[in-house]
């Protein structure tokens, strides 16, 4: 039996930031790229007043929240680099 699965390109988006966002996360910010794309994603469609249901509303929410997370993430990491660089 197959799935019905949920074609519309702007949900998609939605959820490729929502991941992207928690991958973020879940690297402690070791890479900032994932938490562009949690943020870039929402920023855009919302700036482009993209019409979607109220779950990737949500989800777009979650996403951006967990970008800055990640992206706050990553500064902390390069500010531990810098002070320990010497120690180890």
């Amino acid at each position: 039996m197959k799935k019905n699965k949920n074609t519309d390109p702007m949900e998609k988006l939605s959820q490729f930031a929502f991941t992207m966002s928690i991958i973020g996360i879940c690297t402690i910010g070791i890479c900032p790229a994932f938490a562009a794309m949690g943020i870039a994603v929402p920023v855009v469609m919302k700036k482009k007043k993209v019409q979607i249901s109220p779950q990737s509303q949500s989800r777009n929410k979650k996403a951006l929240i967990g970008g800055v997370i990640a992206l706050f993430l990553f500064v902390v990491d390069l500010v531990l680099v810098l002070l320990f660089k010497d120690k180890f």
